[in-house]
């Protein structure tokens, strides 16, 4: 299951509320106060914050970018909104995390004990300050008492959760003398820039995330992806960030017309015009829309909503107006209130203006409940991962006794630009492992899986690259780090895998341990497979029996679905019967 943070909601625009009331605006969100709502305000040119300050408590600014975020009682946003100098008003939405949790929690896949191999390597990451951005750290006491990690790891900013402590865990198993940091990614995007201040002003060479920020602009760089930007033209630094899990859970193609105003995701190359996913319930799924018109003035205007699949009836909306100062976003939330699981379908409909191309992430509370139907891989990275000079990691299962293969969700590339001006990225830039064993996570008896889990792994290999060569530059760094991996996937550098397969490079003291960590320790693991064969086992079951009503709604995939099966020693054998 991906663990996401989304709660996504309505956006407000000068002189209109654009579709979200009062009342809406007064529900109370985690940390704020009963009747106050946290929203990003922009302003236009030339206009201070201050300009804010009788109005609304604001909680951080950026006078650069003309926006700030601020608490506003619900029964003063209207004013707010009116203000001359106020551009646009947009709630805050958390950002997502870009952990995942194998078939229920589950190690149903062989997975290795972590880096500790690497700790034969004494000294590595020596003189270096390694900062993690992620949720949170609060197991850290626990951890360290265990001693899976030292007792002066430096806590600028708690935060809550331990996707933290795990990424720190990771990079201290591999370079155990780089002196670490922890900043949390906060609950908006000013709040994230902060944390990156914070580690830089901590002396920090290598900054590691695994945030993403799906309000961030698809299509060009937004607030955090020019900042992250002149962090690194500003300062000799690595920085190192996930490339996302969402692969299987994203759309983009160009608006296709099916008669009636509505896109057809197929292209008309399906009787299956839709995205279609289940909600359990008490389940909640969230989406988000935009398409590629610059940020700020959008004069094409596209509506999304979710429908019952059965029905038709709209369970969410959002429809917002884009007059040629709106923002080409929409999203929406919805949370099944019924005892009976949902089956919803994802529809589009462009109200007027040009044909554009449509990008959009879903994101449920499982990648299983989405059904595999007009779902787009490629050009899934966004936001700061999609960065020059950002490296970008991708998820590599050591594939066990096999080769080692892309995760399913790892999100790959290239990443389509458009403002201000068109260009084609090369993302991901590199591979790391997922499946790691940590401490913290030790009770629920699953390993650290997703793009979260490779990249402090990268981060760890890029501490020792760098304490073993410390004349060097962060860009020769970079350089040494894509020219020492395994080439997986097509001959040289492809969207999927980067330059692949994260590696240490001869001559190094280490050379060689990596590599072989993977065999030895999935070895190992094999060694004690009795331990694990009743757990493995049972996910075996939950993942056949997941492919089986999959195929019942879409028959045509059963045989890929018994490829996958076959891919985890499972009996295939599925046809499928029912169509929706």
């Amino acid at each position: 299951m991906f663990i996401i943070a989304v709660a996504l909601a309505g956006v407000f625009s000068s002189p209109a509320l654009q579709g979200l009331s009062i009342e809406d605006a007064g529900r109370s969100a985690e940390g704020e106060e009963e009747g106050m709502q946290t929203v990003y305000v922009y302003l236009f040119p030339d206009s201070g914050t201050h300009v804010l300050d009788p109005y609304v408590w604001v909680t951080e600014r950026d006078e650069a970018c003309g926006v700030a975020v601020a608490l506003v009682q619900a029964d003063s946003l209207a004013e707010l909104v009116s203000l001359e100098k106020v551009r646009e008003v947009r709630q805050v939405n958390p950002p997502v995390i870009r952990q995942v949790r194998p078939l229920d929690g589950k190690a149903f896949i062989p997975s290795f004990e972590g880096p500790g191999g690497l700790n034969r390597a004494k000294g590595k990451g020596t003189g270096l300050k390694v900062g993690i951005i992620s949720d949170g750290v609060s197991s850290l006491t626990e951890v360290q008492a265990a001693g899976a990690l030292p007792e002066d790891v430096h806590v600028l900013a708690p935060g809550v959760g331990d996707e933290g402590t795990a990424m720190l865990e990771i990079v201290h198993g591999i370079a155990p003398e780089a002196e670490l940091y922890f900043y949390e990614a906060g609950n908006n995007k000013l709040g994230f820039n902060r944390a990156v201040d914070a580690l830089l002003a901590e002396g920090c060479s290598i900054i590691c995330d695994d945030i993403g920020w799906p309000d961030e602009p698809f299509f060009e760089d937004g607030i955090v992806a020019s900042h992250v930007r002149e962090a690194l033209e500003s300062r000799d630094l690595l920085y190192v960030s996930a490339a996302g899990n969402d692969a299987n859970r994203h759309y983009q193609g160009m608006f296709f017309d099916d008669g009636s105003g509505w896109h057809d995701f197929s292209s008309g190359k399906s009787d299956s015009k839709n995205i279609y996913v289940d909600i359990p319930p008490g389940g909640e799924v969230g989406i988000v829309l935009q398409w590629n018109d610059p940020w700020d003035c959008s004069g094409n205007n596209y509506d999304l909503y979710l429908k019952d699949c059965l029905s038709g009836e709209v369970l969410a909306s959002s429809e917002h107006s884009q007059n040629g100062n709106g923002t080409p976003l929409e999203y929406l939330r919805y949370e099944n209130p019924g005892k009976a699981e949902r089956k919803g379908m994802v529809c589009v409909k462009k109200c007027s203006g040009d044909i554009k191309v449509l990008e959009l992430y879903i994101y449920p509370e499982s990648a299983w409940d989405i059904y595999p139907d007009n779902l787009v891989a490629e050009d899934s990275v966004f936001g700061h991962p999609a960065v020059p000079g950002v490296i970008c990691v991708g998820a590599v299962n050591p594939g066990g006794s096999g080769a080692p293969y892309i995760e399913p969700y790892s999100s790959c590339g290239p990443v389509s630009i458009y403002f201000p001006e068109y260009e084609l990225r090369g993302k991901s830039d590199i591979c790391g492992p997922d499946n790691l064993r940590v401490k913290c996570l030790e009770e629920k008896g699953s390993p650290f899986a997703g793009t979260s889990a490779s990249a402090p792994y990268v981060a760890g290999v890029a501490a020792l690259i760098w304490s073993s060569h410390p004349e060097k530059n962060a860009s020769e760094i970079r350089e040494i780090l894509y020219s020492s991996t395994e080439d997986l996937g097509d001959a040289g550098y492809d969207y999927v895998f980067g330059y692949g397969l994260v590696g240490v490079p001869a001559g190094s003291p280490v050379n060689g341990l990596l590599d072989g960590q993977l065999d030895g320790q999935l070895d190992g693991q094999l060694e004690q497979g009795g331990n694990l064969f009743q757990e493995v086992e049972s996910s075996r079951e939950t993942l056949s029996a997941s492919a089986e009503r999959l195929a019942n709604h879409v028959p045509s995939h059963a045989p890929k679905l018994n490829e996958i099966l076959k891919m985890y020693n499972i009996p295939a054998g599925i046809s499928g019967a029912f169509v929706h």
